[in-house]
C-alpha cells in the first residue's frame, strides 16, 4: 500500500514520480505539503532565483478560422471589434519599439485565412529589421502546422523557413488539454495533440527552443490534465527542447464554456506544485502573472514558480479579453519588488534564460570620469619630472659657501611617505604593469562583489531564520494583526463569506494554513492570506438557471453565492440532468423574476432524467472538505443529507475546517438520483488521512474491475 510519507520520501530522494502519484498527491496532499515539496524542487533547479524579461506582445489579428469553445479573443471578419494588421502596420509598430528596452518579441494571434508561410515569414523579417537586437519569439504550434499544411511542405522545411526568416524560439500556445475525447468537445477543428508534439519534437530536433503549456480549470478532469503532463514530459525525455512550462488559467469572460465557471486560488497553486513535481526534466514552471493576477502569482512562487514572464507593456489581449489583468503592464521595479516580497532574488533573463547583465549609467559615468582623471593625474606627474630635470641645469662653476652647522649627533629618522608619492608609485606600477594591475584590481573587485551578495543572500532570504505559522483562525481581525506584527508576519485578507453564529471580522482560513499533526514554517515577512467573515450578510441577485444543464446551473448558483437545497429529479423522456424549474423559498424563479437573496440561501431546482438513467455511482467523498463533499453529491446528481462532526469537531470554526472521514453510502454503490448521502466529518488529521488511503485503495480497484469488464466486454463483441 503506497502511502502520501511514500511519495514524499521518494520526492526528497529525488525520485521520479509517477502518475498514480501524482493523482494520489492531488487528492490526498494538503497544500502546505506540495508547497513545501515543490519548493525543495525549485531550489534544486534555481535556487532563489525568479526569473523576469522585458518584452511585448504583438497580435497582429484576432481573426481566427478556428472556433474553439473557451476563446474570448477570437472574433469573425467584419465584427465590429476585430482587427488585423498588415504587414506595413507590424513594422510601424516594431519600429515604435525601438526606444523600449526590451529583449523578446513575442507573437501569436488569430489563424487568419490569408495569412500563409510566406506571410508568416515576412512578418518575422519586418520585426527583425527594425529591431535586429530582440529576440523573436513567434507563433504557437497550431499557427505552424496550419502554414505548413497550406504549404504543403515538411514541418522540417516550414520551420527551417521560419528560422532563417529571424525566429529563433517558439511560444508554448495550443496545448490546451491532449486528451483526444475532450480536445473535439473545446477545439475540434485544431490540430491534434499528435501534430502539436510533432512540431515541438521537430523544433528541439533543430535546435529551437520551445515553451509547453496547458489551459486548465474548464471542464477537463484531473486524470485528463496528469495524462497532459505525462506526454510533455516524455516527449522532453525523448526529444529535450522545452524552456519551460505554463500552466494557463481558464477564464471564463466572453466564451461559449463559461457556465462552467473558474477555478480557485488553492487549485491553482496544487496545479503550480503539481507541474513542478511531476515535470522534473523541464527546467522552468513559469506562473503568467497577467492570468493569476499579481497576487497568486505572488504565492505560486512559495509553490515551485521560477518565472513570472516580463513587463508586456499592456500589449496583449488574450487574457484580457477574458477576465484577466484589464491593462497587463508592470515596471521592473514592480515585477522584482514582488519577487522579494516572497523571499527570492530576481533575476533578469533574455528568451533562453541567460541572465542579463544591466549597468547603472551613473556608475558608468563616475568609472568614466575616474579614468579620465587616472590620466591627467599621469600626465602631470610625468610634466613635474620633466620640469625637475629642466630645472637642475647646469653645474655652477664655482662652489657656494656652506653654511655652518652646529656639531652634533645626527639622529637617524625615517621619512614618512606622503600620499602623493604612494599615489604616484601606483601609477608608475600600472603604467610598468598594466596587465598585472587590471587582473589584481579585477581579482579585489570579485572579492567585494562576493561579500555584498553573499551579505545580501542572507538578508534577502532570512537564511536560517523561520517562523511557525500561528492559527489565526478563529481570531478576530484585529487581534490576528496584532499576532502577526508581533511574529513579523504581514496579513492579506484576500475574501470574506457570512456565518450569522459567527461575530463579523472572525478569521475563518488562512493559507498556508497549520496542522495537528506537523509543524508549518516560513520565513519572517511573509504573507498570511485570511478569509474573514463579513460584518454584515450581503444581498445578491437571484440567476435564472431553469432551461439548461444541471452542471451549468450549479456553477452559476455557486458564483452568485448562493447554495443548493435540494435537487428533486422528475422523469422525462427526452434527456438527464436538465433543470427544468427553480424554487427559493417554495417560490418559483422565473425569467422575468427580478429577485434578490442573502448570501448563502438555498435553491431547489427540478431536474429531468431518463427511466433508463435513474441509477448514479457515488463518489469518493472522504478527504473532502465539507463544501466540496456537497458539490460532488450535487454533480452526480445526489442530496446532502445529514452532516455529523465527531468529538474533534467542539466549535463553530473547527466545523469549516472539518473533513469528511466517512459517508453512509459506499464509494462505487448505486443509488436513484436524488438520493441523500450522509456525511461524517472530523478534525482529527490521521483519522481523516488515513482513511483517505483507504478511499483511494477501493477506488483503484473499482476501476481495474470495471476496466477488465469492459475488456470482457469488447472481446465477447469481438467473438460475436
Amino acid at each position: 500500500m503506497v502511502t502520501i510519507q511514500d511519495i514524499t520520501d521518494k520526492l526528497r530522494r529525488g525520485e521520479r514520480l509517477t502518475t498514480e502519484g501524482a493523482l494520489m498527491l492531488w487528492h490526498e496532499a494538503p497544500l502546505w505539503l506540495l508547497g513545501e515539496l515543490a519548493t525543495d524542487r525549485k531550489r534544486q533547479v534555481s535556487g532563489q532565483e525568479v526569473y523576469y524579461n522585458r518584452n511585448v506582445h504583438l497580435e497582429p489579428t484576432n481573426i481566427c478560422l478556428f472556433n474553439c469553445e473557451f476563446c474570448s479573443f477570437r472574433r469573425r471578419e467584419g465584427d465590429a471589434d476585430a482587427w488585423y494588421m498588415s504587414l506595413d502596420e507590424i513594422e510601424e509598430r516594431a519600429k515604435a519599439l525601438r526606444t523600449a528596452d526590451i529583449t523578446e518579441v513575442h507573437i501569436v494571434g488569430g489563424v487568419h485565412p490569408k495569412h500563409d508561410l510566406d506571410t508568416y515569414c515576412a512578418m518575422i523579417r519586418r520585426v527583425k529589421k527594425a529591431l535586429p537586437h530582440v529576440t523573436v519569439k513567434a507563433y504557437t504550434a497550431v499557427e505552424i502546422f496550419y502554414m505548413i499544411r497550406q504549404e504543403g511542405v515538411s514541418v522540417v522545411e516550414g520551420l527551417r523557413r521560419l528560422q532563417e526568416a529571424g525566429m529563433e524560439c517558439i511560444p508554448g500556445g495550443g496545448a490546451e488539454i491532449f486528451d483526444a475525447s475532450l480536445r473535439k468537445r473545446i477545439c475540434p477543428e485544431k490540430c491534434s495533440a499528435e501534430e502539436w508534439l510533432a512540431v515541438h519534437r521537430a523544433a528541439h530536433n533543430m535546435g529551437i527552443a520551445t515553451n509547453s503549456t496547458m489551459l486548465y480549470g474548464h471542464i477537463e478532469t484531473i486524470e485528463q490534465r496528469i495524462d497532459h503532463l505525462d506526454r510533455l514530459r516524455k516527449l522532453q525525455d525523448e526529444s529535450p527542447g522545452f524552456d519551460a512550462f505554463i500552466p494557463l488559467k481558464y477564464h471564463s469572460r466572453g466564451n461559449r464554456l463559461s457556465e462552467a465557471g473558474e477555478c480557485s486560488v488553492e487549485e491553482d497553486l496544487r496545479m503550480i506544485a503539481l507541474s513542478r513535481l511531476f515535470l522534473d526534466n523541464i527546467p522552468h514552471i513559469k506562473a503568467y502573472w497577467v492570468s493569476y493576477g499579481k497576487a497568486t502569482t505572488e504565492m505560486a512562487l512559495a509553490f515551485g514558480a521560477d518565472d513570472i514572464d516580463g513587463t508586456i507593456g499592456d500589449t496583449t489581449k488574450i487574457y484580457s479579453m477574458a477576465g484577466g489583468v484589464e491593462r497587463p503592464t508592470m515596471s521592473v521595479e514592480e515585477l522584482e519588488a514582488m519577487v522579494r516580497s516572497a523571499g527570492f532574488t530576481p533575476v533578469e533573463r533574455d528568451s533562453h534564460y541567460n541572465p542579463v547583465e544591466r549597468y547603472d549609467d551613473d556608475a558608468l559615468k563616475q568609472e568614466e570620469d575616474s579614468d579620465e582623471e587616472s590620466v591627467i593625474e599621469t600626465t602631470e606627474t610625468e610634466e613635474i619630472m620633466d620640469n625637475k630635470e629642466i630645472s637642475r641645469g647646469p653645474k655652477p662653476t664655482s662652489k657656494p659657501t656652506p653654511t655652518p652647522r652646529p656639531k652634533t649627533t645626527p639622529k637617524t629618522t625615517p621619512k614618512p611617505k606622503s600620499s602623493t608619492s604612494t599615489k604616484q608609485g601606483i601609477v608608475g606600477f600600472y603604467q610598468r604593469y598594466p596587465i598585472i594591475s587590471h587582473l589584481i584590481l579585477m581579482v579585489i573587485l570579485g572579492i567585494v562583489a562576493i561579500l555584498l551578495l553573499l551579505g545580501f543572500l542572507k538578508q534577502g532570504t532570512r537564511h536560517g531564520k523561520s517562523i511557525e505559522v500561528p492559527n489565526f483562525v478563529g481570531m478576530n481581525i484585529d487581534e490576528a494583526r496584532q499576532v502577526a506584527d508581533d511574529e513579523s508576519l504581514n496579513i492579506i485578507v484576500r475574501d470574506s463569506i457570512f456565518d450569522v453564529d459567527l461575530p463579523g471580522g472572525t478569521v475563518v482560513d488562512q493559507l498556508p494554513r497549520t496542522s495537528t499533526v506537523r509543524d508549518v514554517t516560513v520565513k519572517p515577512g511573509r504573507k498570511i492570506y485570511l478569509t474573514i467573515n463579513a460584518y454584515s450578510r450581503r444581498m445578491v441577485d437571484i440567476p435564472f438557471v431553469a432551461k439548461q444543464t444541471l452542471r451549468q446551473a450549479l456553477n452559476q448558483v455557486e458564483r452568485a453565492g448562493l447554495t443548493i437545497n435540494e435537487l428533486v429529479y422528475e422523469p422525462d423522456m427526452t434527456s438527464t440532468d436538465y433543470v427544468l424549474r427553480q424554487y427559493v423559498g417554495g417560490r418559483e424563479i422565473l425569467p422575468t423574476t427580478k429577485r434578490t437573496a442573502a448570501v448563502g440561501t438555498g435553491v431547489t431546482l427540478r431536474v429531468s432524467y431518463r427511466q433508463d438513467e435513474f441509477y448514479v455511482t457515488v463518489p469518493r467523498l472522504v478527504g473532502l472538505s465539507l463544501q466540496q463533499a456537497k458539490s460532488a453529491l450535487w454533480d452526480n446528481g445526489l442530496n446532502v443529507g445529514k452532516i455529523v462532526y465527531d468529538q474533534s469537531v467542539d466549535d463553530i470554526i473547527s466545523r469549516r475546517q472539518a473533513r469528511v472521514y466517512k459517508q453512509s453510502q459506499s464509494l462505487g454503490s448505486r443509488l436513484g438520483r436524488g438520493t441523500e448521502v450522509t456525511l461524517y466529518l472530523s478534525c482529527d488529521e490521521q483519522l481523516v488521512d488515513s482513511l483517505s488511503v483507504e478511499a483511494t485503495k477501493q477506488l483503484k480497484a473499482l476501476e481495474t474491475k470495471r476496466r477488465k469488464e469492459q475488456e470482457a466486454l469488447k472481446a465477447q463483441e469481438g467473438e460475436e
